[in-house]
């Protein structure tokens, strides 16, 4: 690797399973050695600390999407259009376009349908005894949304959270296992590229993008991926989301008899359970001219690593940020990200979490977990499985 002098080199793999399991002393020690960290494999610069990831991820004259925002090849090199690795005018358009039905407004009438199906999935949960709370709650609302509101026919769909799970696992720099990856997505590719759109339900969140097609506002292929963002980026990030929220809250009865006490935390309580417990670890960025961070200039051509679940946890910005707080103002935090690219889906994926919790807080008084398996996905950060029980009083 070329030596920048300026910039302090990590020495630990951060795509080993083992630091993939327990990325949380690796952030802090990066924070600490400065704003910009260089790692060896890959060959990236890395940004920590929140003020510079804010910053970056709003810095999209320079920091660009359509180079890619991973670290393998494989991955960045160009395919069919999407919202992730795009800029500029395709990126509002197709963002325009994909965020219709997911803004605040339109997510209205879907809530109460979304808090009966967990409700009555929490009643059958409650005194039940130990159960798979990932498997059970978590995945729930994501693959109900993806036939009810999303509109895509069954077939595929048990498909589609091994190709969720493969898209973020294959951002990384290439290791053991890559190859199942890339075949998995061409699987992905395959099926959208097969998808009629007469197979997709009639006035649908999917079937608009058609229409997207006959007024001239989308070419095919950019319609074709655009299906992409109401799926791949809907699932195991939410799920992975509620898994650490009903971790947090079982492992921390102080703060989960704070928000029983008072519901009003819950919206409080899910933006802290994403700022503390990150699902998204980082996207990649490349530099189309210097790029200036602090007093350092990363040259044109280099490759960021911005690194959304470190930042969260910067204690330059988040008093005690290790701590799980319900009463904390976390409205700052970046598990969503920041600017063009802030994420299209969050409003859902806070709905689906304040009615996660409001279901709870009506049925429960007592929850545990156990111990969850982590999951080394390269890319996010959750559980493949958590050990969970319900009581209805204590």
């Amino acid at each position: 690797m070329p030596q920048h002098s300026e910039t302090p080199i990590y020495e630990t793999d951060l795509f080993s399973p083992t630091a993939l399991r327990e990325p949380f002393g690796h952030y802090r020690a990066m924070r600490d050695l400065g704003p910009v960290v260089r790692l060896r494999d890959p060959d990236v610069f890395a940004l920590p600390r929140f003020d510079d990831v804010r910053d970056a991820l709003q810095a999209s004259d320079i920091l660009y999407c359509s180079g890619g925002v991973g670290f393998s090849p494989e991955f960045n090199q160009p395919g069919m259009p999407n919202l992730l690795q795009s800029d500029g005018d395709q990126h509002r358009r197709l963002r325009a376009e994909v965020i219709r039905p997911l803004l605040p407004a339109q997510l209205k009438q879907h809530r109460a349908l979304l808090k009966t199906l967990i409700a009555e999935r929490i009643s059958a949960l409650v005194d039940r005894g130990p159960f798979d709370a990932v498997a059970e709650i978590a995945r729930l609302l994501p693959l109900a949304a993806i036939s009810a509101l999303v509109g895509l026919p069954e077939e595929g769909r048990a498909a589609m959270l091994d190709w969720a799970a493969a898209t973020f696992n294959a951002l990384g720099p290439r290791r053991d296992g890559s190859d199942r990856d890339f075949e998995l997505l061409a699987g992905w590719r395959t099926y959208l590229l097969g998808l009629e759109w007469t197979d997709i339900r009639e006035g649908s969140w999917a079937r608009t993008l058609e229409g997207a097609i006959a007024s001239g506002k989308l070419s095919e292929a950019e319609a074709r991926g655009a299906l992409s963002a109401y799926v791949i980026p809907s699932l195991d990030t939410t799920i992975l989301a509620k898994g650490h929220l009903l971790h947090n809250l079982a492992r921390n009865p102080e703060q989960w008899r704070l928000l029983r006490n008072d519901p009003s935390l819950i919206t409080s309580a899910v933006i802290e359970g994403v700022r503390h417990s990150s699902v998204v670890r980082w996207f990649s960025r490349l530099a189309k001219a210097n790029y200036r961070v602090g007093g350092e200039v990363i040259p044109a051509g280099s490759r960021l690593m911005i690194m959304y679940a470190c930042a969260n946890r910067d204690e330059r910005r988040f008093e005690d940020p290790d701590r799980f707080d319900v009463t904390r103002d976390a409205r700052a935090q970046l598990a969503w990200g920041s600017g063009p690219h802030l994420c299209g889906g969050m409003h859902l994926a806070k709905m689906e979490m304040e009615v996660m919790l409001e279901a709870l807080i009506e049925q429960c008084e007592i929850l545990e977990a156990g111990t969850p398996e982590v999951h080394a996905n390269r890319g996010l950060f959750g559980f493949t499985s958590l050990p969970f029980e319900l009581r209805s009083r204590a």
